[in-house]
């Protein structure tokens, strides 16, 4: 199949892409150690790549960072604001769901499997959290047309999820994060249910983000891509992080025998 070719309309105005902090982030699963003490900033407007094998924590830490998942160590913060919990008496309390439900606001997350609402058009599941936060709905959907359009999918609008590839349904899903206006957009695997004809039409819309200046933390085993876009690549074993730096570094020059060993199995 032959990717559509991605159009790139004006753009909805955007959030200043921000700075992301993770401080000591440890994170259990019963007995297993999922996270092992994760330090990690990400400047504003960076793409960062994390890489590693499956099972290492790469998507436990995405879902730590817009707190899907509560660290059991440690925290995040986006711009200096913790996310999730706030100071008091020098510790850190959880705040209310409601709360955190607007600190979501800024980040922007793309899942593995899409999780487009199958009884929702296009432009319906792209608008449909701004509905839901109170927007007019002309409104919301003309703020979609544009992120659609955006993403090459315009005159997909009025279709169903169950009508369009699998590259066509992630393209949707991007679309949907960016509704939000984040600062940041976190992608976990975002090709990995694709079938390999299918990857780079979305892997042309990560790109895009990136050049913008939107801020991106990509979880991917599409080392090639990654090599493209990333500022730094960040490699995790075990719930670490054991290696990082620009793609000239990490990818072509590794320092660790683990980094090595798992660049010459995805390679």
């Amino acid at each position: 199949m032959v990717a559509e070719r991605v159009t790139h309309a004006p753009d909805v105005p955007a959030t200043a892409a921000v700075g992301v902090s993770v401080v000591n982030v440890h994170k259990n699963f019963g007995h297993q150690q999922v996270l092992r003490g994760i330090d990690l900033t990400v400047p504003p407007g960076q793409v960062t790549v994390i890489i590693g094998r499956s099972g290492s924590g790469k998507s436990t830490l995405l879902r730590c960072i817009n707190h899907l998942e509560k660290p059991d160590i440690g925290h995040v913060e986006i711009n200096d604001e913790p996310i999730g919990v706030r100071r008091h008496r020098g510790r850190l309390k959880e705040l209310s769901e409601s709360r955190i439900r607007r600190q979501r606001g800024q980040i922007g997350f793309v899942f593995q499997n899409f999780n487009l609402f199958s009884n929702l058009t296009v432009i319906d599941n792209v608008a449909a959290a701004q509905v839901a936060l109170g927007m007019e709905k002309g409104s919301a959907h003309e703020q979609a047309r544009v992120l659609l359009d955006r993403v090459g999918l315009a005159h997909k609008a009025d279709a169903y999820p169950r009508t369009l590839s699998g590259g066509q349904q992630q393209r949707v899903a991007i679309a949907r994060a960016l509704a939000s206006k984040p600062g940041v957009v976190l992608f976990d695997e975002p090709t990995s249910a694709l079938d390999p004809e299918l990857v780079g039409e979305v892997l042309e819309v990560i790109d895009d983000l990136g050049s913008s200046g939107t801020t991106l933390i990509v979880v991917t085993h599409e080392i090639g891509f990654a090599r493209e876009i990333a500022d730094e690549v960040v490699f995790i074993d075990n719930g670490r992080i054991l290696e990082q730096g620009p793609p000239a570094e990490v990818l072509d020059n590794p320092r660790h025998d683990r980094t090595r060993d798992f660049l010459s199995k995805v390679l």
